[in-house]
Parts: C-alpha cells; sequence; structure tokens
C-alpha cells in the first residue's frame, strides 16, 4: 500500500572549494541514491545528474526530470551552489507541484573552508519561501542514520503525494443530514492533495447487490455465488461470529457489489453513506464489514463512515505513510478527562488488523450484531468489533477553517491490552501523555468528530507532508 516514488536527484556546486571535499561528498549521496535503487525503496527509472554547474545544464536537467515524470526533485549541494541552479528546477513550469528538497552535508571539520555547502541550502531556502514554493531541507552527513531516516521519511511522504494526485474518491451517497464536516469543497481538496471525488448513488449499489454485475469507467466488473460463499469463509475463520448465515451472506453479497462497483470505477479511495438507508428493510445489511474488508483486502486506501469523504483524505494519508490501512474512528469521551483516550466507530473494524483480546475480557475480532442499534432492540449487522493490533497510533484530523486554509492534526499514542477500556464497538483506545493540550487543541481549533487512526508512528512523516503541501501542522506534542 506504499507507492514507490520516482525521484530526480541533481547534484550541485560551483567551481569553487575543495576538490577532495566535493568528490566525497558526491560519492555520498552517489552510493546513497544506489542504496536506495537497490532496496527498491525508489522506481528503477530514478536519475541522478552529473555535477551540475550553471543554469542551461539545470535547465536541461529539469526537462529531463519533467520528461520522465519525477514524483520527487532533490538538489544535493555538495558545495556552495551556483543560485541560478535551484531557482531553475523551482520555477521550471513542468515541475511546479512535484515535492522539492534540498539537502548537503555539514562543512567538514579542519582549519579549511572545504564546501560551505549548507550556506547554499540557506541560499536555496531563501529563493523557495519568496517564491511560495514548499520545500524540505535535509542535513548529512549522508552515511549517517539520522540522515538515512530522513530521506525514507521523504520518500514516504513523496509516495503519498504521488497517490493523492491520483486519488478518485468514490462517494457511495451523500452525507446524512446534519453531518456536516462529511462535506467539503471539492476544488480546495483538489487544488492542495489532488484529489477528486465522485458521489455514486446507493440505487447502483442495490442494482450490483442484485445482479452480481455493473459497468463503469474502466470496464465490466461482475461476481457470482462462488465468490460470495469464499467471502464468507474468510470473515468466519478465526473469529467468533454472533450473527446467523443468511445476515452474514448477505454481508459478503454487499461487500463484493461495493468492490464490483470500485473496480468498474477505477475508485482508489471511497467513502461510504452507512446509515439510514443500509438499516432500512430495502438494503437490509450493515455495511461496516463489506467496508473493512475492502479496507482488509487491499482494495482502498480508506473506507470513511457517513460519507465522510474528507476523512477518507486522511485516512488515505495514514495508510499510505504507514503502510497498513489506517481506521476511520470517532473522538468517543471526553478527550481531556483520561490519559486513554477513546477512538472507535460502530463496527468499522478492518480483517487481519484487529487484537485477539484485551484486559478486560471484551470480545475482540467478532462479527456481531450493530451494538448501537441492537441496544434499541434492532438486529442489524454483520460488523466488525473489538480492539485495533495493539502499538503504536497515529490520530490524524484535517480540517479547513473558515478562511479556507486547511490545518492538520497529528498524535501518538499507544494502545495495549491494559489501555483498552472493553466496550463493544470497533475501538483503539490509545495512552496520549499530552491528552490534556489534545483535547483544547481539538475544541479551540474546530476539528471534526471523525478521524483516522493510522497503525504505527507517523506523526513526524505528517509534519513533513504539511512542509511540503503547504499546510498548517498541529501537534499537542509540540
Amino acid at each position: 500500500m506504499r507507492p514507490v516514488p520516482k525521484i530526480g536527484l541533481l547534484v550541485n556546486s560551483i567551481g569553487a572549494f575543495n576538490p577532495k571535499a566535493k568528490d566525497a561528498s558526491e560519492k555520498a549521496i552517489r552510493r546513497h541514491f544506489d542504496g536506495l535503487l537497490a532496496s527498491g525503496e525508489i522506481d528503477p527509472g530514478s536519475i541522478i545528474t552529473k555535477r551540475i554547474f550553471g543554469p542551461h545544464e539545470a535547465l536541461a536537467a529539469a526537462d529531463r526530470f519533467a520528461a520522465a515524470r519525477v514524483d520527487l526533485v532533490v538538489v544535493a549541494d555538495i558545495a556552495f551552489p551556483n543560485g541560478q541552479v535551484f531557482l531553475t528546477l523551482a520555477a521550471h513550469p513542468h515541475l511546479a507541484r512535484i515535492p522539492l528538497a534540498v539537502v548537503a552535508e555539514p562543512e567538514p571539520a579542519g582549519p579549511k573552508w572545504a564546501t560551505n555547502a549548507w550556506c547554499g541550502v540557506i541560499m536555496n531556502n531563501h529563493v523557495a519561501r519568496q517564491l511560495g514554493r514548499p520545500i524540505v531541507t535535509l542535513p548529512g552527513p549522508f552515511k549517517s542514520v539520522s540522515f538515512q531516516a530522513a530521506f525514507s521519511r521523504l520518500l514516504r511522504v513523496a509516495g503519498t503525494i504521488r497517490f493523492l494526485r491520483r486519488d478518485l474518491v468514490g462517494r457511495f451517497g451523500d452525507a446524512p443530514s446534519g453531518f456536516h464536516s462529511a462535506t467539503g469543497d471539492q476544488i480546495a481538496f483538489a487544488k492542495v492533495f489532488g484529489t477528486r471525488v465522485e458521489t455514486v448513488d446507493l440505487t447502483a449499489v442495490m442494482d450490483a447487490y442484485r445482479t452480481g454485475k455493473t459497468k463503469g469507467y474502466v470496464g465490466e466488473e461482475s461476481f457470482t455465488e462462488a465468490d460470495v460463499r469464499r467471502t464468507v469463509k474468510q470473515i468466519t475463520e478465526g473469529r467468533k461470529v454472533e450473527v446467523d448465515a443468511a445476515m452474514l451472506k448477505r454481508g459478503a453479497r454487499l461487500y463484493h457489489a461495493y468492490k464490483a462497483i470500485i473496480r468498474a470505477n477505477g475508485y482508489t479511495s471511497a467513502a461510504f453513506r452507512c446509515w439510514p438507508e443500509n438499516n432500512e428493510p430495502y438494503i437490509g445489511i450493515s455495511a461496516c464489514l463489506a467496508m473493512g474488508l475492502l479496507m482488509g483486502n487491499g482494495e482502498l486506501t480508506a473506507a470513511a463512515c457517513e460519507s465522510d469523504w474528507p476523512t477518507a483524505v486522511t485516512q488515505s494519508i495514514g495508510t499510505l505513510l504507514s503502510g497498513r490501512p489506517a481506521a476511520c474512528l470517532d473522538w468517543v469521551n471526553y478527550t481531556g478527562g483520561s490519559r486513554i483516550v477513546q477512538l472507535g466507530h460502530c463496527g468499522m473494524g478492518i480483517c487481519g488488523q484487529m487484537a485477539s483480546g484485551n484486559g478486560h475480557g471484551a470480545v475482540c475480532d467478532a462479527v456481531a450484531l450493530h451494538p448501537v442499534i441492537r441496544q434499541a432492540g434492532g438486529t442489524m449487522g454483520p460488523v466488525l468489533i473489538g480492539q485495533f493490533e495493539y502499538g503504536p497510533k497515529t490520530g490524524l484530523c484535517l480540517m479547513r477553517d473558515p478562511e479556507g486554509k486547511f490545518r492538520f492534526l497529528a498524535f501518538r499514542g499507544t494502545s495495549s491490552p491494559e489501555t483498552a477500556r472493553g466496550m463493544t464497538y470497533s475501538a483503539s483506545d490509545i495512552v496520549v501523555p499530552d491528552y490534556v493540550r489534545l483535547d483544547k487543541l481539538v475544541l479551540e481549533g474546530g476539528f471534526p468528530h471523525h478521524l483516522a487512526v493510522a497503525m504505527g508512528d507517523v506523526v513526524e512523516d505528517v509534519r513533513m507532508l504539511c512542509a511540503l503541501l503547504g499546510i498548517e501542522y498541529v501537534s499537542p506534542h509540540d
């Protein structure tokens, strides 16, 4: 689920300064580039240039990067650079929306003024700020663990941006009445993230469910009764099942109806109007289990509840940065009241990502009736409930303020059997050290009631993503 970016790496310096120091720095960045190719962290079509001096060579390199459709441009200043080189890249019309980074090693120790490379980074950064061009700067040494970790983060973020600018969200119905945060300005999202949103009427879902086939932009898709039976087997093996066989079969069939529409149209993420229609006789199946299967089986990078497509964008970011499907959850309890922050939803567990048990004895990874509807005397289902797998988590919440500016909240926490509160729903109850500040940021910032939860610590990845997209980053840990 993690896109592999194609990068263009340009090596730059003026003719002055110490030749041996420049050679050593260039050798180090080339060795790192070769290692990234060998490990599969970058696309085989990635490019590293010869050492560039002036603007004409830079323009040729920029044209080459543009023709190759690179996803990230990196300038390696191995000594003080020609100032026209970075400007040529940053102002190139066919690279205008490509993430841009500048890297350099620190000044070599000793009495000789050998490279002045980091001064060049500062000069390049000034130009980027004047142009209004978001940029990331990374200090070496290039062979250091810290640089290589930061560069890998840069690649994850560049790959995520690459995906977002190709993302086509299938929105299955509009948001339920009153879910104001689940409806955003699609053009504003397209401008910043690249996301496109297309609404699918629920009658198309009902038709695919009934006939076992559908047609879309990409072509025709269909499914068989044997496909449904295989899915029933997948979701029952190793789990406690609290619903009858007929309900389970209908849930599996709904999964295949969604999947057929998604594949037929080439949707990469989705948001679902999961109520009230799904809970009425003319559909009569909860969407939760089907949504969790779509995520768990790798059909989508996001499956957001209540047709909340802006949260689907956040969810995709969590999925791509962590390499694991991210959950769509609610803020469940008073955030400022306990170091254990409860995050959950009705039954949106993701198959293959649920914990096997918790310290309160509650059932985990169970196919059950909808917990909220059951309390009201209903027998709607199926849903997948339990705690998500234990370990590090990142909460991600995105909003657009009244002035039109995007703000991205990211916070880290950890879940375990000891933190699980034992409530019967799909949840990740996590310890957040800065929970009081988190509560203040959520309320004062006016963040929505939905958030995405990534299965890992990607807080610093999100910080870098925001830097490259030019949006505000917010965290209780700062």
